[in-house]
């Protein structure tokens, strides 16, 4: 059951990571979304502007694809620790049927 609580604990850990990733990616989305603004006020010829935003569009979409990939990981590592948590379970309550059936 301990073992079960500690592993618990170290994923609990690695979610808060990503959390903090994810949180980190999304400022980054938030200033690339500013430099847009920024471009599209700025003096530069259609062309330029064109270019420049296309570049950050890019960054943003970027950006996102690694938020969908932190965020699928998390939900997988969320899903194997329930399953891990269930055979740790199921294993604590066999081991304690076999010691009733020999006692």
């Amino acid at each position: 059951m301990n073992v079960s609580s500690v592993s618990s604990t170290s994923n609990n850990s690695y979610t808060s990571g990503s959390n903090s990733d994810v949180k980190q990616l999304s400022n980054q989305i938030k200033q690339l979304q500013s430099q847009i603004e920024t471009v599209t006020q700025s003096k530069d010829d259609d062309k330029t502007k064109q270019e420049k935003i296309q570049l950050l569009q890019a960054q943003i979409t970027q950006l996102q694809n690694q938020i969908q990939a932190k965020q699928s990981d998390q939900t997988s590592n969320n899903v194997q620790e329930t399953s891990t948590n269930r055979k740790s379970d199921s294993n604590s309550i066999l081991s304690d049927n076999k010691i009733d059936i020999q006692a």
